[in-house]
């Protein structure tokens, strides 16, 4: 069930699924497995997206793994930090 929160965020959309999918989605619902279609379909879509999202994430960091560019930004801002990610030997 979505929250008040959920609620306010949340729009209206008409799209077209397959018969067989909604069949399947009702079936879900009367088996009380999913709280209702709306919700079945929203799980899934909200799945996709941070599944296309991670791989999106992936693909990024893989170009970076070969730029040149990156790799030198990241380099230089890890040894101007590092004094500062030093742990100290002094007592408090």
């Amino acid at each position: 069930m979505l929250n008040a929160s959920q609620r306010e965020a949340s729009v209206k959309y008409t799209m077209v699924i397959p018969k067989d999918c909604l069949d399947d989605l009702k079936e879900l619902s009367e088996k009380k497995i999913i709280p209702s279609v709306s919700q079945g379909i929203r799980l899934a879509v909200e799945d996709f997206v941070a599944a296309q999202r991670r791989r999106q994430y992936e693909i990024s960091m893989r170009d970076a793994a070969t730029d040149l560019a990156f790799i030198k930004r990241t380099m230089d801002s890890q040894t101007d930090f590092s004094a500062v990610d030093a742990e100290g030997h002094d007592p408090w």
